[in-house]
């Protein structure tokens, strides 16, 4: 298996965004929150790598039963995003990358009437993928998956 960062790397237009260059034209597999879903996570470099896009799909036997995308923006030396579902929700928030431990924090409502809540993850990169952790949840395991 080769480390993540040994593949071959989408042009990134932003050097705050340049950590995900490796991941930018592949998809990435593991568990959902939910039991015996699938999440699947594909990141693609967009503008000219100006942004980073990651579009989401979770599955349960082969069904899409939810939906997201989020945007990765440099605002100057920062990255924040912008995240949206197929049930309304919203969130924005910041992400630091400056290790190989991604952390991400901000705000979310998960459908269109909920009520806003304070999230955080971290993203760890493993060899062929990554592997997040999200509160006091077991960390998830996503490995490459095109």
């Amino acid at each position: 298996m080769e480390p993540i960062f040994a593949l071959a790397a989408a042009a990134i237009a932003q050097v705050p965004l340049q950590p995900w260059a490796p991941l930018a034209g592949h998809c990435f597999s593991g568990p959902a929150a939910v039991a015996g879903a699938t999440d699947k996570h594909c990141f693609e470099s967009v503008y000219g790598g100006q942004h980073i896009r990651d579009r989401h799909v979770v599955t349960i036997d082969g069904r899409a039963v939810y939906e997201g995308e989020t945007l990765y923006s440099a605002k100057g030396p920062q990255v924040i995003f912008t995240y949206w579902n197929s049930l309304g929700g919203l969130g924005t928030g910041e992400a630091d990358l400056r290790t190989d431990q991604w952390k991400f924090s901000g705000t979310i409502h998960g459908t269109a009437t909920g009520v806003e809540q304070p999230m955080a993850a971290i993203w760890t990169v493993v060899p062929d993928g990554y592997e997040v952790r999200e509160g006091k949840e077991p960390a998830r395991l996503f490995k490459r998956a095109d």
